[in-house]
């Protein structure tokens, strides 16, 4: 399959440590990706199908919700080309992760440029993946009584349409992405007004705050985004419930 160029390849990258999922997500962006980078597991699973990513990158000590590898998880639940993440030195996980069906391994520590490297030769193989109509995404999260859709950068509440602007929009989509987790505001100033973006991160909140006027017009009795004080946003229990489909946590090897 000859991938066009024009089309903005979407990268889920699940790692454990931090630090490495920083850099990295901030690498593949550099690289033109979209990036989605879920660190607990239900979120993880629900986003390969709903987030459409081209190229799963699943760090080899994670665990899914069931107990099992995540990357074993992730090659039964998805398509995608898979590129896993093992220890320095560690050739027996290598191998294994290869066998388990892993599309390429790489070793910590990681690079981001090599990491942005692999996923572009990944893409550059001749595997039939999910059709593209017009070569864009129309990708429909659907979280409880939330439902955003990402191609026509559409919001609906309780099956109320609401009226975003394109920065609102994108602030929920931030939050969408990472559907059981606190968004810091310097997160979503990174995500949203770029990198280089230099300003007063009051600017999350005021955008928020007129977004949430919006989805309780729409629907009164449901609350959408909820304020960790002193940390950021996530998304409220009303639209996060819908995730709570396996009782066991998400858990390290």
């Amino acid at each position: 399959m000859d991938h066009d160029s024009t089309i903005t390849h979407r990268i889920l990258i699940a790692v454990s440590d931090a630090d490495l999922r920083r850099v990295s997500v901030a690498g593949l962006r550099a690289s033109g990706f979209c990036v989605s980078a879920p660190t607990d597991g239900d979120a993880a699973v629900m986003l390969v199908e709903s987030f459409s990513p081209d190229v799963v990158i699943v760090d080899s000590v994670l665990m899914s919700p069931c107990g099992r590898p995540l990357h074993e998880r992730m090659r039964e639940c998805s398509e995608q080309y898979l590129l896993c993440i093992t220890d320095a030195g560690d050739d027996r996980l290598r191998t294994a992760v290869l066998h388990a069906g892993a599309d390429d391994a790489i070793s910590s520590p990681v690079h981001p440029d090599e990491l942005a490297a692999r996923c572009h030769a990944l893409l550059r193989r001749p595997r039939q993946l999910h059709a593209r109509p017009d070569g864009h995404v129309a990708s429909v999260l659907v979280l409880g009584p939330l439902t955003i859709d990402l191609g026509r950068r559409e919001v609906a509440v309780e099956d109320e349409e609401v009226q975003t602007t394109r920065i609102e929009f994108s602030l929920l989509e931030q939050l969408c992405r990472r559907p059981t987790e606190v968004c810091t505001r310097d997160e979503l100033l990174d995500s949203v007004w770029g990198p280089k973006w230099v300003g007063d991160s009051h600017v999350v909140d005021v955008h928020l705050s007129n977004l949430r006027r919006k989805l309780d017009k729409a629907a009164p009795g449901t609350k959408v985004i909820h304020t960790v004080r002193g940390v950021g946003f996530r998304l409220a229990n009303d639209v996060t419930d819908v995730l709570e489909v396996a009782p066991t946590p998400f858990a390290f090897a």
